[in-house]
């Protein structure tokens, strides 16, 4: 890795250290915020070296950008775990998509466009309804579940966006994906079961992440060619603010423990920012690989994010997996993996 990628892994290693200060409780936020922007900034100025590159270099770039985006990844579900035992759900999703936002319209500088095509519009609406009930749901389950776990059982998303797409947008696939689609969910089975038995239902929270998730993702797909992606990414998260904001202000007397509105205190103000701002950071990261590497060659790197899960999960709450997660989790890397070698063969046969 060169001095850039390295200046960057030693930002990661501060971060980890501040959200271990967070968990031993420190009750005053203002010194912990102070070093986490300093990090954030230093992360952002290393990032900005890293992607400053030849475009000889641009392919092998873009793969390292990857591999980075998706171990910070895991870093957004610690720090929602972190506040959820204080706040809700759905307030965390709310104030993580206002954070987000932030970042985007300052990375914009600007307001994206809001007046669309009806048609576009809809879709922007739909796309944000989508990725709002996918993110909530997946902080609702960190409630209970360890962070592994959960990422572990969300990893059918590429499976269900392989089905769906099929099944909505009448993309054709083999008989032999539909099969590994159909072992990856028995993988996810797998991991349910000593989970269900812990957990009880919130083991499912993460499977209706990744089917919300995998509906988002095909409906963005749809709009990609008549917008840009980070004008859209703004829309949605403006879209998400309001959304989420009507559910929370909607619900205020219905005594529902996932709609609660609980005080922001000082200790909050530096996990609301990593989370805003890692979020806002993830979605440039990736979009930025993609432009840099073939998508192919980025795919197999997603799961990565399996192996941040469980450092994390481990180094922040001394969680660890057990064996019939490692094998569940085995089991829907596998038919990911497998899923992503016959798509490149498949295009290295049709580009023949």
């Amino acid at each position: 890795m060169n001095r850039a990628g390295g200046h960057l892994y030693f930002t990661l290693y501060r971060f980890v250290l501040s959200l271990e200060y967070a968990n031993l409780g420190l009750r005053t936020g203002e010194l912990l915020l102070r070093k986490v922007l300093m990090s954030l900034f230093s992360l952002r100025h290393n990032l900005n070296k890293l992607t400053r590159i030849d475009s000889v270099s641009s392919e092998q770039s873009g793969l390292w950008i990857m591999i980075l985006a998706m171990m910070i990844i895991p870093s957004v579900d610690v720090l929602a775990k972190l506040l959820s035992p204080e706040l809700s759900p759905v307030q965390i999703s709310f104030l993580r998509v206002a954070v987000q936002a932030i970042f985007l319209l300052l990375a914009l500088r600007k307001l994206p466009k809001l007046l669309h095509p009806i048609t576009l519009t809809s879709r922007l609406w739909l796309s944000s309804i989508l990725v709002n009930m996918a993110v909530t749901f997946m902080v609702w389950s960190l409630v209970s579940l360890p962070v592994a776990n959960a990422v572990a059982l969300f990893f059918i998303e590429p499976l269900l966006v392989m089905l769906l797409s099929s099944l909505l947008l009448q993309e054709r696939s083999t008989g032999l994906k539909y099969f590994l689609a159909f072992i990856g969910l028995t993988g996810a089975l797998v991991v349910i079961r000593p989970n269900f038995q812990l957990y009880g239902w919130s083991s499912v929270l993460p499977m209706l992440a990744a089917l919300f998730y995998a509906l988002y993702l095909i409906s963005v797909r749809t709009i990609r060619n008549q917008i840009s992606t980070a004008e859209m990414q703004a829309y949605i998260s403006l879209a998400g603010i309001f959304l989420l904001g009507s559910a929370l202000l909607l619900s205020q007397n219905s005594g529902m423990a996932l709609l609660n509105w609980s005080p922001i205190q000082d200790k909050h103000l530096p996990l609301l920012a990593m989370l805003g701002f890692f979020s806002a950071l993830t979605h440039f990261m990736i979009s930025k690989a993609f432009t840099l590497s073939k998508a192919s060659n980025l795919a197999p790197f997603r799961y990565l994010e399996i192996i941040g899960a469980t450092a994390l999960g481990y180094l922040i709450f001394g969680d660890y997996p057990d064996m019939m997660t490692w094998l569940g989790t085995g089991i829907i890397l596998g038919s990911g993996l497998s899923l992503i070698y016959l798509d490149k063969k498949e295009a290295r046969v049709s580009g023949a």
